[in-house]
Formats: C-alpha cells, sequence, structure tokens
C-alpha cells in the first residue's frame, strides 16, 4: 500500500513530447495507484491521445488500466458526477457530432439572413453542383469544432452572445464579418436541450 500523494499540481514545461511522456512514466512509475484505480490522462487531440498509449505501451509493456481522453469529455463526466444523472444527459446536443448534424440541417434556413452572409459564400460556390452537400458537410464539421473549442477556452465569449451580445471581451466588439459567430450560437440554443458546458460549469463550480 503506497502513501497517499497529498493533492496539487506539478506543472511541467518542455518542446519534447517523448522527454515529457519518459518523466510522467516515470513519476507515476514511483507513485503507482491502487489495484482497479485507473490513469486518467487528458489530451488535446485523438491523434495525440493515440500516440500517447502507443508510447505508454512500448514503454510499460502494456497500456490498461488507463483513461486517454479529450478534456470536454473528461469534465461532462464530472459535471454527471457532481449533478447527478438526471440533471445532466449522457451526451450533449452541444458535442462535436450532434452540433456538426444540427448545422448541416440548419445552415440552409439561415443563408439568407444578411448577418451569416459569410457562410452563404462559402456555400454558395458549391450550390446545384456535386459538391454542394460535401462542402456544407465540410462547414458544418469545420463550425461544430470551432464551437467546441469556445465552449472549452472561450465559454465567457458565448455566455455574452447568449445574452444577446456581439462582443468577445474583454476585447472588443466583433467586427461585421464576424458577427455570424454570435448569432448562429443563438441559434444553436433555441434548438437545443438546456444546459451548454458552460452553463452547467457554473453549477458544477456552484
Amino acid at each position: 500500500m503506497t502513501d497517499r500523494l497529498t493533492p496539487g499540481l506539478l506543472v511541467l514545461h518542455g518542446n519534447r513530447a517523448e522527454l515529457l511522456v519518459d518523466t510522467v512514466i516515470e513519476w507515476l512509475g514511483r507513485h503507482p495507484l491502487a489495484p482497479l484505480e485507473e490513469e486518467v490522462f487528458l489530451v488535446q487531440s485523438n491523434g495525440v491521445a493515440e500516440w500517447l498509449k502507443m508510447s505508454l505501451a512500448a514503454r510499460r509493456g502494456v497500456c490498461a488500466a488507463t483513461r486517454v481522453e479529450l478534456p470536454a469529455r473528461f469534465l461532462w463526466r464530472a459535471y454527471r458526477q457532481v449533478l447527478g444523472r438526471d440533471a445532466v444527459p449522457p451526451t450533449s446536443d452541444f458535442d462535436k457530432l450532434p452540433l456538426t448534424w444540427r448545422l448541416m440541417a440548419l445552415l440552409p434556413e439561415l443563408v439568407d439572413q444578411p448577418v451569416f452572409a459569410p457562410l452563404a459564400g462559402f456555400l454558395a460556390a458549391g450550390e446545384g453542383g456535386p459538391d454542394e452537400g460535401r462542402r456544407r458537410l465540410q462547414l458544418a464539421e469545420r463550425l461544430a469544432d470551432l464551437y467546441d473549442q469556445y465552449q472549452v477556452y472561450r465559454a465567457d465569449w458565448l455566455e455574452r452572445w447568449a445574452e444577446g451580445h456581439d462582443d468577445a471581451p474583454p476585447v472588443r466588439e466583433l467586427p461585421p464579418d464576424q458577427r455570424w459567430q454570435a448569432a448562429l450560437w443563438r441559434e444553436l440554443r433555441a434548438g437545443a436541450a438546456p444546459g451548454s458546458r458552460p452553463e452547467l460549469h457554473q453549477r458544477f463550480l456552484a
């Protein structure tokens, strides 16, 4: 039985990921978890997740009892654990995959509005041709990824946009050709079940 570690934060910086992995593995070896406990690693992309799992397996002989996931999924699980499964569904309408398909359906309904002219211009390039659906899917995927990142790193912007503002605090008003971002977020919220990640985060902290 190992001594329990005092909770804290250790920050290591480096520009060579393989050296950081070696350091983490060495540290984990000196402070092993109890049987059936799970190591949790948060990474910035699915590609890094696969690389990390292969690196752990190569250096330790096996990658087991290990959860490697994106920050958004980790936070969602924490919301369900703290707020309860009845208050937080298994998945969110604002996760990237459901958001992509909602955008696919929503974009044709919005592009005639002046504020969405930049999006309409992108879609118009493939209108009526074989690439029309592909371009809409490509745009929906990029927009879903954008709002997924905003939910993690720019929740204050989304909160302001939901209130009807078109700024990006604390910097400035959005320029006219970028105001579609705030308008589109309001449209997405209007057609979704209540409880985006920023909203749940405030309840989680409380």
